[in-house]
């Protein structure tokens, strides 16, 4: 089920992501042409300090080439996250409007291997795409499970819930993609930062 997820995103995500290396360099571009600035006025102020201030003198250089580079990390980590949000947000209405066929695809996968008897809850935006003959074929794909329909559907959703009285498997997909939105999100961090950003993941 996640794996159908991943794939309608990295779909709908190619050119968003051709689109982010795209804005990178540009950032990047602008950053080191100021980081080459900045250089320049350190080379030639630095011919004119004494000796005896010229430790200072790199102390401040590299104080604000790591300011540069700090700023273009930020930037790059909010750009990311604008990029991600809005490739997300595609990808629940990606899904959200997916045909009657396609979701019953999308449900034989998150019931596959599940034996015992079930209810199944429709999310508010998937109601109507499965009926009755659908789900006797979802359980004649898979002997040893009975499914009914649930009383309610689940308000705001799309996607389903299948629960028996001891466990409950969460096929929504808006909770699905915000799980992903979230794996996402910490590894971006630790590609920019790095290992520096190891204690916000403890």
């Amino acid at each position: 089920m996640k794996a159908g997820v991943q794939a309608i995103i990295r779909k709908i995500g190619e050119d968003a992501l051709m689109h982010s290396r795209d804005r990178y360099e540009q950032i990047k571009s602008t950053v080191d042409a100021e980081i080459d600035g900045e250089n320049s006025v350190y080379s030639e102020e630095s011919r004119k300090q004494l000796d005896t201030l010229r430790m200072h003198n790199e102390y401040e250089y590299e104080r604000r080439l790591e300011y540069q580079r700090s700023r273009l990390n930020r930037e790059l980590l909010v750009y990311q996250h604008e990029l991600i949000d809005e490739l997300f947000d595609m990808a629940v209405i990606k899904l959200r409007e997916s045909s009657g066929h396609e979701f019953m695809k999308m449900l034989k996968a998150g019931v596959k291997g599940l034996k015992g008897s079930y209810l199944l809850y429709l999310g508010d935006f998937s109601a109507g795409k499965i009926d009755d003959q659908g789900l006797k074929e979802v359980m004649e794909a898979n002997p040893g499970l009975k499914i009914e329909f649930g009383a309610e559907t689940i308000t705001r959703k799309s996607g389903f819930v299948l629960r028996d009285d001891r466990v409950e498997y969460n096929h929504l997909f808006e909770d699905l993609i915000e799980d992903m939105k979230s794996e996402k999100t910490a590894t971006l961090m630790k590609e920019i930062f790095g290992n520096s950003g190891d204690w916000m993941f403890s």
